[in-house]
């Protein structure tokens, strides 16, 4: 489960890969489900596809080559008989670029600063009494925009 803190946290390298997650997770679901239910998640994911594609700079050689894969997804994904067997298909080619970017975003080259800047740092924490349960929120006052 990807949560808020995660994703206010992440680098940019980390983000990816919390698409392509979500992505994957559509995917997932979408075997699992009868054929009624199974476009809803395949929607889905050609609507994270879409924001991929969207999301990549043509100035970097090796994203033409991403663009192509994500548009043969794409196809794929949008084709009026989705099968389990097409969706595997997806499943392995997009879990591999995954895997790839994962190996980068934990590795040393890419262990930048978190995307969010001037985030709100949040300490919570549950006291509680003899028949009471308090929770405890300190908050700052900066809620992540700087004028």
């Amino acid at each position: 489960m990807t949560t808020v803190s995660a994703i206010a946290n992440a680098s940019k390298g980390e983000l990816l890969c919390i698409t392509y997650e979500i992505f994957l997770y559509n995917i997932k679901e979408a075997l699992n489900e009868t054929e009624d239910k199974r476009a809803e998640y395949v929607n889905k994911a050609i609507d994270v596809i879409k924001t991929l594609a969207e999301d990549l700079d043509f100035e970097i050689p090796i994203t033409q080559e991403l663009f192509r894969l994500y548009v043969y997804v794409q196809g794929v994904l949008v084709q009026h008989k989705v099968t389990d067997e097409n969706l595997e298909h997806v499943y392995e080619i997009i879990d591999k670029l995954y895997q790839g970017f994962l190996e980068i975003a934990h590795s040393g080259t890419e262990q930048a600063a978190p995307s969010m800047k001037n985030t709100e740092a949040i300490y919570a924490g549950l006291t509680y009494g003899k028949s009471d349960l308090n929770e405890l929120v300190i908050g700052d006052k900066n809620r992540g925009f700087k004028a």
